[in-house]
């Protein structure tokens, strides 16, 4: 954990902390969790890896085996013919043999070929399990800054609701505001409690599956640096070209190895093996036990199936795997594009927001304030500029909470890990 340096006082209005907290972030302790470190947790404790890595093993387990000659075979025959021959009766080894396939036209090298690409393709689909764990981690960690921002906003305006109430409160016992004028201040004093109270349940709803996403026990303290704007992301054509380094794609491009090794397996097929079989047998020949030594060739005759069938199978089969990696090289790029788009899109909203809303409405606010608290302003400039102050302030969270998931989503689409533990999918 990064030590906690000490806290930096700032002094500011009060009704200027709720957007001066999203304009420039204060120096506050550090925190507890960070994305990264709430990736490399997430990565840790998700079964969906511990299963993408037994399946991995479970093909490099097979592809050993696939690289392997069959086993010869041992035959052992027992009779009485001897026994009967010399009259003591009873049953003894009369033959023994084995037997070995001769697997011809390097059928073995393919299917070893197609099976290390197959257990290539369970690391990278391990690999995009992770991007995916990765991903759900961020979208939960933002989603819990974005509730906070939520709660520390609704407090702020709760804050100055009823400082506005107290001010009504004077001026109604002064005679300078009516009853029903009282009752407005009253009831948007309500419904800024109403909204911290929804703000909080959002922020235990969303505290819920940030924990249970990293198994995290109900004690444990959970805190995050504030929700801030996501920085512009990497240009597109750089995306582009590492694009065939995802995980999906390597995965895709495997498998349509795999499928071509396969073809050649099947081709390699339709030439029957050859099986060698050396056996001896005891026998009697001219009244004497002797050792009679054999050795046998035997071939399958493919008078009813020439494996033709099964090549044309394994060659449509490599047909389909290759166009499902062009398709999802076509899908990776759309998404890709689009999400870069919608993520600068989103960033140049924030900047335009911020100052063409968010400071307004906060410097509107605090001019109208002082003017209702000196009578020289009406309730209803109030409120419509409490209002316009609220709807700038959240709309600010809200595109920032956009632009962090939308940054989670491209870094997803161009195949980005944020765990150091995969170096070699950022290079």
């Amino acid at each position: 954990m990064a030590s906690r340096p000490e806290r930096v006082q700032r002094t500011c209005h009060p009704l200027l902390v709720g957007s001066l907290l999203l304009l420039a972030p204060l120096a506050t302790l550090a925190t507890d969790w960070t994305l990264e470190q709430s990736a490399e947790r997430a990565l840790t404790v998700a079964p969906e890896l511990d299963a993408a890595r037994a399946e991995r093993d479970r093909r490099a387990g097979l592809a050993d085996e696939a690289g392997r000659w069959p086993n010869p075979r041992l035959e052992l025959g027992f009779s009485d013919e001897l026994g009967v021959e010399d009259g003591s009766g009873g049953w003894s080894v009369q033959e023994y043999a084995v037997r070995q396939s001769l697997p011809l036209d390097g059928r073995i090298g393919h299917r070893a070929d197609a099976a290390d690409q197959r257990t290539e393709a369970a690391e990278a689909r391990r690999l995009q399990h992770a991007l995916e764990t990765e991903h759900r981690a961020a979208l939960a960690f933002h989603r819990l800054q974005w509730a906070e921002a939520l709660v520390r906003q609704a407090t702020v305006q709760r804050e100055w609701t009823e400082r506005f109430a107290r001010i009504g409160d004077r001026r109604a016992r002064a005679g300078d505001l009516s009853e029903r004028e009282s009752l407005r201040l009253n009831l948007l004093r309500a419904e800024a409690r109403a909204e911290l109270d929804e703000a909080r349940q959002e922020r235990a709803s969303a505290l819920a599956d940030y924990r249970g996403l990293l198994d995290l026990d109900k004690g444990t303290t959970v805190s995050l640096p504030e929700l801030d704007r996501a920085p512009a992301p990497p240009a597109l054509d750089t995306l582009r070209r590492r694009l065939e380094r995802h995980p999906t794609l390597l995965a895709a491009a495997r498998q349509v190895s795999a499928a071509r090794s396969e073809v050649e397996q099947a081709r390699a097929e339709r030439l029957p093996d050859l099986a060698v079989r050396v056996a001896r047998e005891r026998a009697y020949i001219d009244g004497r036990k002797e050792n009679t030594h054999h050795v046998g060739l035997s071939v399958e005759l493919p008078l009813w199936s020439r494996g033709r069938g099964q090549v044309d199978a394994q060659q449509s089969a490599a047909i389909r795997r290759d166009a499902q990696r062009q398709a999802t090289q076509r899908d990776l790029g759309i998404r890709l594009e689009r999400f870069h788009a919608r993520l600068a899109g989103v960033l140049e909203h924030i900047d335009e927001h911020r100052t063409a809303m968010l400071a307004p409405a906060d410097r509107v606010l605090e001019q109208t304030r002082r003017g209702f608290e000196q009578g020289e302003l009406s309730l209803t400039e109030l409120i419509d500029a409490a209002q316009a102050h609220i709807r700038a302030t959240r709309r600010y969270i809200d595109l920032l909470l956009e632009a962090r998931e939308l940054e989670s989503d491209l870094r997803l689409a161009a195949g980005l890990m944020i765990n150091a533990d995969y170096p070699e999918q950022n290079r």
